[in-house]
């Protein structure tokens, strides 16, 4: 018998579940591309978080998460940029996926941002909302609204907090 292990930073679906939940809970209509890959780099690996050099704010808010730190957890976590990296295509083939099942407003896409249609709205609410955790929806309340609005306006600022880079 041959076993697989499953990872799901590397699962298209998973990344299509995360991304349109983020969007969901998103602080405005729509996300630049760039933090919405970054944010859910860190809603796929949250312990990473705690290697991200945030405002006092929004610090406390994360604090109050009580996520584990990576040295403490099962898991052993590659560094970030390189895990990011290797989310890269993942990311990508997801929003295209989702801008062919027609989640995404594909006009946002062509200025480098992201919006959940209504159609993908509807989707969210009626599939993937009801069926998260407590915890999860703090994490991703927290991302969405408080540490993707770090900086906001200044991705340089966005790369240097977190040490992720990408070409979007």
């Amino acid at each position: 018998m041959m076993t697989r292990i499953w990872y799901p930073q590397l699962d298209i679906y998973h990344a299509i579940r995360r991304i349109v939940v983020l969007l969901y809970f998103w602080e405005k209509d729509t996300a630049p591309l760039e933090r919405l890959y970054i944010s859910d780099f860190y809603f796929a690996n949250p312990p990473l978080l705690h290697n991200v050099h945030m405002p006092a704010d929004v610090r406390a808010k994360f604090k109050d998460l009580e996520i584990q730190k990576p040295e403490k957890s099962f898991l052993t976590y590659p560094t970030p940029s390189i895990l990011f990296h290797k989310m890269e295509s993942i990311q990508k083939k997801a929003v295209q996926a989702m801008v062919a099942k027609n989640l995404f407003y594909s006009e946002a896409l062509h200025k480098g941002e992201a919006s959940l249609s209504s159609f993908g709205k509807e989707f969210a609410e009626s599939r993937l909302v009801d069926g998260l955790s407590e915890k999860d929806i703090k994490l991703i309340e927290f991302l969405a609204r408080s540490f993707s609005q770090i900086s906001e306006g200044d991705s340089v600022d966005l790369r240097k907090r977190t040490g992720l880079r990408r070409m979007v």
